[in-house]
């Protein structure tokens, strides 16, 4: 077996044990599991901040810096509405004196044309290394304190919107706490999203594909939303 094999196993597997503590719904969304404990209980979001694409923004002591966002050709298939695969390039650092889990299944949220949308579909979580290779990261390490990491955060969206609302919140992924009292707000239009490509992709609806031939257009999108 080859060391890329390898590595891929031993990605899968961190993986797994990520979605371990998660439930699932009809969509395929994975989403974590409260307890119903005091420390595990959901806070409503009461205290934004706006944030700016390819700027350091920081709030609770989480800063946050989302360098590129891309839409792929990726597509499935949510409520019998078309979607597609959004990717975020993103670096976070946690200032704070506690651990953070700052991936996409605590930290960040969204929502199309103002309502909310499960988008942490594991067709959104597996679609990152199909088209940035093994390599790429995804925020499945704990973020220790005064820790730096680098990766993508990925998530299943409607093909045509208005707007995306993503909502990042710091203290959402904190050890033993679920804390949605805070968050950093970005808003995206249709023709925000600079297109990226995965030659001779083959789409079905568990995300297999047959290649990881990839290549990004400079050109953002300029289509229409009818």
């Amino acid at each position: 077996m080859t060391s890329k094999k390898v590595f891929s196993l031993l990605c899968c597997s961190a993986l797994m044990l990520t979605l371990a503590g998660c439930k699932k719904n009809n969509n395929n969304t994975v989403k974590p599991v409260t307890e119903g404990s005091e420390s595990t209980a959901v806070t409503t979001t009461i205290v934004t901040q706006t944030g700016e694409v390819g700027k350091d923004v920081e709030m609770a002591g989480v800063e946050i810096n989302i360098n590129k966002f891309y839409k792929s050709n990726f597509y499935g298939a949510q409520d019998a509405t078309l979607s597609a695969v959004f990717f975020f390039d993103v670096i976070i650092t946690n200032n704070t004196d506690k651990d953070i889990d700052a991936n996409m299944l605590t930290s960040f949220e969204f929502e199309v044309d103002g309502k909310p949308h499960d988008s942490a579909t594991l067709f959104a979580i597996s679609s990152i290394k199909k088209q940035f290779g093994d390599d790429a990261k995804f925020f499945s390490d704990t973020l220790k304190p005064d820790d730096t990491q680098s990766g993508y955060i990925s998530a299943e969206l409607p093909d045509k919107f208005e707007t995306i609302t993503l909502k990042f919140l710091p203290l959402g992924g904190a050890k033993n706490e679920r804390d949605e009292s805070q968050a950093i707000v970005y808003t995206f239009t249709q023709n925000d999203f600079e297109y990226i490509y995965m030659e001779s992709y083959t789409q079905t609806s568990d995300a297999s594909s047959t290649s990881k031939t990839s290549t990004t257009s400079n050109t953002k999108n300029t289509s229409s939303n009818d």
